[in-house]
Order: C-alpha cells, then sequence, then structure tokens
C-alpha cells in the first residue's frame, strides 16, 4: 500500500544524508519527490536512484538562503502537478564551530543567518500553496542542539532553537487550516556535517536511515493526529 501516493513531497538538503534517505522512503510510499540544494551532482544522483527504484523525482538547484532562487524552484515544483502537500526543511550546515570568545563574526553569523533564513524561506513561500489547497504537512529537521547546550556550536545551536520556536509559532497559526507542522531534534547522526574527521565514534551514531523513519512515520499518521515535536537520540544518549 503506497500511502502517500499521489501527493507532492519537497525536501530541501534532499541530495545526500537525512534529506536523501527521507526522499528514498516517501517516494517509496508513492509521492512524486522534488529534491534541492546546491549541489547538482548529489541532487541527480539521488534522483537517479530514486527512479531506478520506480520512483518519481525531480531536482533543482538552489541555495535555501537566496530567496529569489527559492522562489523560482517553487514555482518549478507547482508546475510539476499544481501542488505541495509535504514540505521537509532538512537543509542546514555548521561553518561557525568555536568558543564564543574566539568565534569569527562573519562565520558566526552566516551559519545562524543560513540555517534560520532557509527555513523560513521555504515555508514563507510554500505555505500560501498549502493555505488555499487547506492541507498539508510541514516537518522540519532540527537538532538536539537547538535544546541543549554544546561548547563551541553557538551559532548552530541558536539556529536550530530558533528554528524550534519558528515550528511552534506556525503550528499554532496553521494547526485549524488542515496543516500539521512537525518539529524532528535528532541527536547526533553519521552524515557529512561532521567533516572527514569527529572526535565521536560514528559507530554510536544514528542512521539517516532511521531519522528518515520517523519522518515517515510523521507524515503517514492518520488525520486526526499529529505529531509536535520528536527528539531521537542515539542507543547511548547524548555522545
Amino acid at each position: 500500500m503506497e500511502r502517500l501516493k499521489d501527493q507532492v513531497a519537497l525536501i530541501t538538503g534532499g541530495g545526500r544524508g537525512i534529506g536523501a534517505e527521507i526522499a528514498k522512503q516517501v517516494a517509496q510510499q508513492g509521492a512524486t519527490v522534488v529534491l534541492i540544494a546546491r549541489t547538482a551532482e548529489q541532487l541527480q544522483a539521488t534522483a537517479e536512484l530514486i527512479r531506478q527504484y520506480g520512483g518519481t523525482a525531480f531536482w533543482f538547484s538552489a541555495d535555501v538562503s537566496d530567496m529569489s532562487a527559492m522562489r523560482e524552484a517553487v514555482q518549478k515544483t507547482l508546475g510539476i502537478a499544481d501542488r505541495i502537500d509535504i514540505l521537509v526543511n532538512n537543509a542546514g550546515f555548521i561553518r561557525s564551530y568555536a568558543p564564543i570568545a574566539q568565534s569569527d563574526p562573519d562565520e558566526w553569523w552566516h551559519t545562524l543567518e543560513g540555517n534560520l533564513k532557509g527555513m523560513y524561506n521555504t515555508i514563507r513561500l510554500v505555505l500560501p500553496t498549502m493555505l488555499e489547497q487547506g492541507s498539508g504537512q510541514i516537518v522540519n529537521i532540527l537538532s538536539v542542539a537547538g535544546m541543549r547546550a554544546f561548547n563551541g556550536l553557538s551559532a548552530y545551536s541558536c539556529a536550530k532553537s530558533a528554528g524550534l520556536m519558528l515550528t511552534r509559532v506556525l503550528a499554532k497559526e496553521v494547526r485549524k487550516q488542515g496543516i500539521r507542522v512537525s518539529a524532528v531534534l535528532p541527536g547526533a547522526v553519521d552524515t557529512a556535517i561532521w567533516g572527514e574527521e569527529s572526535a565521536i565514534d560514528r559507530s554510536k551514531m544514528i542512521r539517516p536511515e532511521s531519522v528518515a523513519q520517523t519522518v515517515l512515520h510523521i507524515l503517514t499518521l492518520p488525520p486526526d493526529a499529529t505529531v509536535d515535536e520528536v527528539l531521537i537520540l542515539p542507543q547511548e544518549g547524548i555522545l
């Protein structure tokens, strides 16, 4: 049974990692998947893999923090089926990793603004369509760093904490208009965000597929229920 048949899902940061795994699982449930990220090669590879397994996938290269580029990407998405049923805000990055006293102001603000602005831009552009439809689901992939303090992650943590409040306000504003809004806050996930080397044992991290399964569960809930927020940690807790 394809539980998302005939739905259109827009996924940012969809070229690799958590976003790519969400795209694969959503496509397996019958949704048409539209991937957005900056790196065309990764987007193309993920879309081709989805198609190989019988799914339907499109991709558009765009920086989510660029409102003009995202407006074009959303318009192209609407051109595919004239609707957007699912939005997964997954795009994110870390440029500033240092104690506040030694942080670079430009990198700090770039990390904060890039993560938060991208989420806001995509929501702002997709929301009018969902409101007109009277239905839709928005899942914002945040981080445990938006709830717990970690040394050296002040910019990223502030972005994710602000993203959590944005999610809460949005849910309050649109839940009576047929739109479900959820926040997913993973702990350490084994993705490229850690770079080539990590002080944490990556074998103990959450697999991207596990986060994707959680998102799929949220998206396929019966219409009488919604998940406001879910925290996903590695089996051993905070690593």
